[in-house]
């Protein structure tokens, strides 16, 4: 696994403060690795073959 430094706004922490931490982690990482791979999965990217995959 690798680590990324995040820079976020002031409102975006408010929201995850007020919103989500601790409804989908338990702090900053865990809630934006959960958004993250949420995200990606409806995207497509983490099926086989990802979105890009050619027929």
């Amino acid at each position: 696994m690798k680590k990324i430094l995040v820079a976020l706004p002031k409102g975006v922490i408010d929201i995850l403060d007020k919103e989500v931490v601790g409804k989908l982690g338990e702090g900053y990482s865990d809630t934006l690795r959960t958004i993250i791979m949420n995200w990606l999965g409806e995207q497509g990217y983490l099926s086989k073959g990802g979105k890009s995959e050619k027929i």
